[in-house]
């Protein structure tokens, strides 16, 4: 059986059900880390991925491995519009797992995916400050001289940011002045969300807007603070996987794919602070 892949659309719940019911298919027509005909799935696979998707992925591909004895499971993590512009020049990868469906569709219409790509996550935006600073509010962060990072607007946490900031401007706690006097204090924008946090968690700013899993890791948890976005203005952020088109291994990265979407990969995303794939926040697509 081919891999199994699922198309966004509003019908989630019946989506769910019939990729849970390909997955028992598949189940019954091949034993895990076999292929269709018996044979063992094994090989090198190139995984192109957000750069949020760091912790989760090195593990994924870890338990991947170990259950598929015989592979060997590489992972580029960057900005997901810094992937997709390598993929487009020709760089080499089996599998594209993206932070927005921004950057996948642009792979997609260039016709390089192998099949309709697939949700398998969701985050959620917050604000990172200096543990030693720690502001009491997050009207504290429109105040003059903070020193705020943001990702660059390509990248998708720029854009979620940027939409994110945009609802709070409408929103009466917040208004139009907070966000001038945020954007007045944005000091950096940084190619990838891991550098946001990287930069307040070294004490090079003293706030930058990420997303919640960027606050988890060791090294930033011991150094920054989390200043969660009111969730009548916060985004969900949607993380689609596709295999691509030039894959040399596409059974291989099928099975990625079905162990990405299984329970066991479904747990490994939820201990790294991901949500299951979203239902709703049409206004992101």
């Amino acid at each position: 059986m081919n891999p199994v892949y699922a198309i966004r659309g509003a019908g989630y719940g019946l989506l769910w059900i019939a990729l849970a019911a390909a997955l028992v298919g598949c189940a019954a027509a091949a034993e895990p880390g076999k292929g269709p005909d018996g044979e063992a799935l094994q090989g090198e696979l190139t995984i192109f991925a957000a750069a949020s998707l760091n912790q989760s992925f090195a593990e994924m591909a870890a338990a991947f491995e170990q259950s598929h004895p015989g592979t060997a499971v590489t992972v580029n993590f960057d900005g997901s519009q810094r992937l997709r512009t390598q993929l487009e020049h020709g760089a080499q990868a089996d599998l594209f797992a993206a932070a927005d469906w921004e950057q996948m569709d642009a792979v997609r219409r260039a016709g390089l995916t192998a099949g309709p790509p697939v949700e398998f996550a969701g985050n959620r935006m917050v604000f990172l400050v200096r543990r030693d600073w720690n502001p009491a509010t997050l009207q504290d962060l429109a105040a003059p001289g903070v020193k705020i990072v943001l990702a660059l607007p390509e990248a998708p946490a720029g854009r979620y940011s940027r939409r994110v900031l945009t609802r709070m401007g409408k929103h009466p706690r917040f208004g139009p002045a907070w966000v001038a006097g945020v954007a007045a204090n944005v000091v950096s924008e940084e190619p990838n969300v891991r550098s946001v946090a990287q930069k307040v968690a070294l004490g090079e700013a003293d706030a930058g807007l990420t997303y919640r899993t960027d606050a988890l890791p060791a090294y930033t948890a011991q150094r920054v603070a989390v200043l969660p976005i009111p969730e009548e203005v916060n985004l969900t952020a949607r993380y689609p996987i596709a295999a691509l088109r030039e894959s040399a291994r596409p059974e291989l990265a099928g099975a990625f794919i079905n162990f990405v979407l299984s329970t066991e990969g479904q747990a490994i995303l939820e201990r790294h602070g991901f949500d299951p794939p979203p239902e709703g926040n049409a206004d992101l697509h």
